[in-house]
């Protein structure tokens, strides 16, 4: 009786220890926030109707590559100020960093758009994409 009774109280301890599952415990996390990507074209399109570039490229990457011309500097990738951003968050926003393996301007648009901004998007060929596509660049340090 004892050996069914420990059987039994086992069998319960398991049964309760499910809702400590990682899938569990992943339904209280948020979801990775899915950030739409845009073609060079089509970002090109957007900064020259009012979009506005970011760059969440390293100092080096800007020096050897340039900027996207007009595009705000992040301080960084992942903890740049929220004030660089504009106030209005209904604001198309590109952000870009070096090209399709670089994932700085992932980090940096998921910051965006978790504090609000509505229309967020990764251009993911980058700044040495937008070269290749014949864009023009401006020098960085910005003079």
């Amino acid at each position: 009786m004892r050996t069914v009774f420990i059987s039994l109280a086992i069998s319960m301890l398991l049964l309760g220890c499910k809702d400590t599952t990682p899938a569990a415990a992943n339904e209280t996390k948020q979801a990775p926030v899915e950030i739409p990507e845009i073609s060079i074209e089509d970002a090109d399109k957007a900064i020259q109707s009012g979009a506005v570039a970011l760059d969440a490229n390293s100092e080096g990457t800007r020096e050897e590559n340039g900027t996207v011309p007009g595009a705000v500097i992040l301080t960084s990738s992942y903890k740049y100020d929220l004030a660089q951003l504009p106030e209005d968050k209904s604001k198309d926003l590109i952000f870009y960093c070096s090209n399709t393996n670089c994932t700085a301007s992932d980090t940096a648009a998921e910051r965006a758009s978790t504090h609000g901004y509505e229309k967020v998007h990764i251009m993911r060929e980058g700044i040495k994409g937008w070269k290749a596509a014949g864009k023009p660049t401006e020098a960085y340090p910005k003079s």
